[in-house]
């Protein structure tokens, strides 16, 4: 027992003095802790149901993976919980599965492959999810009201009001008593979960800063009003918690700005386009892939003498065992 609450009081310690000695999973798993609370006080049974889909699906695919010794660098439960917090409440049970098992498969296959790229498998999964479903995966519910479908504040901004307008009182945004995605409606427990990941070392300001400069030039030029369009769950649950986070900016310290900077024009940009608060979450995941193409070509041409020689003695080794196989046995 002694031994026992000794541990506990270590790793509480840690948490509270140490944060950036905890393992990066379990800092992920708590920043995401308060927009998921806050997504099971609103949305309740639908939300529970989707987290259990999420917890069970990616737990099942960590398993597999263990039993067929497959490298992990992180855990699959996460990027399922990442992309099925993107989700709309009111969406079918199938809708929710896909991004679960699309998301932890995507990180099985990053961290079997490719494992330094700097990708959330949860965030990319959303978006394919997001691409081939359109309106099924995006079926929002406003809190306290299961079975009607409402359009979120954004798309209600957009069909029905003029571009200075704000809609929606800032009190219910800013808490998340509106219709949107099941674990990414309430600011206030985004904002919490950003606090710890920026108390863990993880979170970079400079990058919220460009992101926030980047947003405010279409927002500017299209005279809407900045309170309204910021005040939003959804947008920085993808700004601060995927976008900002450490471990996933490029390597390159220019890099990292301009990132954010692009990521606020572009994900503004494209409301003026016609889409929703889908736009941030869609604009981070293209950055995060662009990226990381970005830096695999980079480093192809780096070390393309030694991927050469390597692919030699793989096209060698595959020769000699088709002459081996046709010669008879001496």
């Amino acid at each position: 027992m002694p031994l026992v609450l000794g541990k506990a009081l270590g790793a509480g310690g840690r948490v509270a003095f140490r944060p950036e000695s905890l393992p990066p999973a379990l800092v992920t798993g708590l920043a995401l802790a308060p927009p998921v609370l806050a997504g099971l006080l609103l949305f309740r049974l639908p939300a529970l149901l989707m987290l259990a889909l999420a917890l069970a699906l990616g737990g099942l695919a960590h398993l597999a993976a263990r039993i067929a010794k497959l490298p992990l660098s992180g855990t699959p439960v996460l990027p399922a919980v990442v992309a099925v917090a993107l989700i709309g409440p009111g969406a079918s049970i199938l809708w929710t599965a896909a991004a679960a098992l699309a998301a932890s498969g995507l990180e099985l296959a990053r961290s079997r492959f490719t494992p330094g790229a700097r990708l959330q498998a949860g965030m990319l999964a959303y978006a394919a999810i997001f691409l081939i479903g359109g309106s099924g995966p995006a079926a929002y519910l406003r809190p306290g009201t299961p079975g009607l479908l409402e359009a979120e504040p954004i798309r209600l901004w957009l069909d029905y009001f003029g571009a200075g307008a704000a809609p929606v009182d800032p009190i219910r945004l800013y808490v998340g008593n509106v219709p949107g995605p099941v674990f990414a409606t309430s600011l206030l427990a985004v904002a919490v979960g950003a606090a710890w990941l920026w108390y863990a070392r993880r979170l970079s300001l400079l990058v919220l800063f460009t992101f926030v400069a980047g947003a405010l030039l279409p927002i500017d030029l299209r005279g809407w009003n900045p309170g309204f369009q910021l005040d939003s769950g959804p947008l920085w649950f993808g700004a601060a918690l995927l976008l900002a986070d450490r471990r996933l900016l490029p390597a390159s310290a220019a890099g990292r700005p301009l990132l954010g900077l692009a990521a606020g024009v572009v994900a503004l940009a494209l409301r003026a386009r016609g889409l929703g608060i889908e736009s941030a979450l869609l604009t981070i995941a293209g950055l995060q892939v662009t990226v990381a193409l970005v830096e695999g070509a980079h480093w192809l041409a780096v070390n393309r003498r030694r991927v050469w020689t390597a692919l030699r003695a793989v096209n060698l080794e595959h020769v000699t065992l088709r002459l081996n196989r046709r010669l008879p046995p001496s």
